[in-house]
C-alpha cells in the first residue's frame, strides 16, 4: 500500500515562518519541506496543497513547481495536488464569486500539471454550502437549499473540466460537510473519481455510515484516501466534531479499514492530513495492528 502526507499543514507551515512572532516569509522553502516529507519511513506520495501559491506566492511558482517534477525519480515519490479551498464557493449564488471560484482552481490545475499529479482533490462545495446544509431549518427546506447549490456547483465543475482540459478522472471530489449523496450525483454525471476523506466520515460531516460501508458504496471511483481518525458525540444537545487527529485518536476501526483495503488490493494513495508526528503515530498504529498491510507495495 502506498502511503502519503499533505507537509504543509496549516500549524507547522506558520511555525516555520515565526520568528519571535514575526513572519519572516524567507524561511518558507517547499522543495525543503518536501524532501523532509519523503525521507519519512513508508512514504512515497506528496500531496501539494495548491493554496500555498496564494498564501505565499513565491513558495510555489512555476520554477518551483519544475523543481519539485525533476525531484520525483530522485526521491522515489509521487505527487497528489489539492486544488484550492480556502475561501472559494464553488456552489456560491453570487455569481462574481463562484465564477473566480472556478478561475482560482483552473489556474490551479494548470500550474500543477507539471508534477503529473496522480489525483487533483477537489472540494466542489465550501464553507457556504457547508454552513447552508446544517442550517436549523425543516429538513426538507434543507433539502431544497442544498440541491440548489448543488446545481450550482455541477455548472462549476463542468466550467473546471472544460476550460482546464484535464481528464474528469484525475478530479477526486471530496466528502465535505454537504450530504454526499448529492455530490456522488456529480461524480456519476461529470465521470470524475472520489477522494474520501475517512475523517470527514466519521465526524459526521458527509454521512453516517462506517468507513468500510462508506468505502463499499463508492469503491469504483475512490482514486484517493485522505485517512485520518475522526469521531462525533452529542454532550446536552452540544454537538462535538473531531477530525483530522492521528489514528487511534478517534473512532475508526483501524485493523477492519485496513483489511478491507488490502484485501481489495486498493492501489491508491492513502494521504495523512496529520502533522509529521501525527502521521508518524498513525504509521505505528497501523504497524501494531494490520502489519499485513506493509508487505505489498
Amino acid at each position: 500500500m502506498r502511503f502519503g502526507i499533505v507537509p504543509l499543514e496549516f500549524g507547522p507551515a506558520a511555525e516555520r515562518i515565526l520568528v519571535n512572532g514575526v513572519p519572516d516569509f524567507s524561511r518558507f522553502n517547499l522543495i525543503e519541506i518536501v524532501c523532509e516529507a519523503a525521507s519519512m519511513e513508508n512514504i512515497s506520495v506528496i500531496e501539494i496543497s495548491m493554496d500555498i501559491s496564494h498564501i505565499i506566492p513565491q513558495a510555489l511558482t512555476p520554477s518551483v513547481v519544475s523543481q519539485l517534477a525533476d525531484m520525483k525519480d530522485e526521491l522515489e515519490i509521487s505527487y497528489t495536488a489539492h486544488l484550492p479551498l480556502w475561501s472559494l464557493e464553488p456552489a456560491s449564488f453570487n455569481e462574481p464569486v463562484r465564477s473566480a471560484s472556478v478561475k482560482s482552481i483552473v489556474d490551479a490545475i494548470r500550474l500543477a500539471e507539471p508534477l503529473e499529479p496522480e489525483v487533483m482533490v477537489l472540494h466542489i462545495t465550501g464553507a457556504l454550502a457547508a454552513e447552508f446544509s446544517r442550517l436549523d431549518f425543516p429538513q426538507n427546506i434543507v433539502n431544497v437549499i442544498c440541491a440548489l447549490m448543488n446545481g450550482i456547483a455541477a455548472q462549476s465543475l463542468e466550467e473546471i473540466i472544460t476550460r482546464s482540459e484535464v481528464s474528469s478522472r484525475r478530479l477526486a471530489l471530496e466528502n465535505v460537510e454537504f450530504p454526499f449523496a448529492l455530490t456522488r450525483e456529480l461524480v456519476d454525471e461529470y465521470d470524475t473519481s472520489i477522494c474520501f476523506d475517512t475523517g470527514h466520515l466519521l465526524t459526521h460531516y458527509s454521512g453516517t455510515e462506517s468507513v468500510t460501508e462508506f468505502y463499499r458504496r463508492h469503491k469504483d471511483r475512490i482514486a484517493e484516501i485522505h485517512l485520518h481518525d475522526g469521531s462525533y458525540a452529542e454532550y446536552d444537545g452540544v454537538t462535538v466534531h473531531r477530525d483530522h487527529i492521528a489514528l487511534g485518536e478517534g473512532e475508526m476501526p483501524v485493523r477492519d479499514f485496513m483489511m478491507e483495503l488490502f484485501r481489495d488490493s486498493f492501489a491508491g494513495p492513502l494521504v495523512f492530513e496529520l502533522t509529521t508526528a501525527e502521521a508518524e503515530q498513525s504509521l505505528a498504529k497501523i504497524a501494531r495492528e494490520a502489519p499485513e498491510v506493509f508487505s505489498r507495495h
